[in-house]
């Protein structure tokens, strides 16, 4: 699988988490593949990554709408 495919399945994976645990697992995963991206990528899926951190867990929509604009990055 490719990193973008990889980046996909977790932005998948967030969506349809349950538990703030779950989503911070992927998110962890997500971070860690913004080291094979290009700088301005790695950034960007960072800031993301930052901003569904900060999330509460109670606001889905936000943490789906997260995940949304880091498969639009690609």
């Amino acid at each position: 699988m490719s990193v973008y495919d990889q980046i996909s399945s977790c932005c998948s994976r967030i969506e349809k988490a349950d538990t703030k645990e779950d989503i911070l697992r992927e998110v962890d995963k997500l971070d860690q593949y913004a080291s094979y991206l290009n700088a301005d990528k790695a950034k960007r899926l960072h800031i993301h990554c930052d901003n569904i951190r900060k999330l509460n867990v109670d606001v889905k929509v936000e943490t789906h709408n997260q995940a949304q604009f880091i498969r639009n990055l690609f």
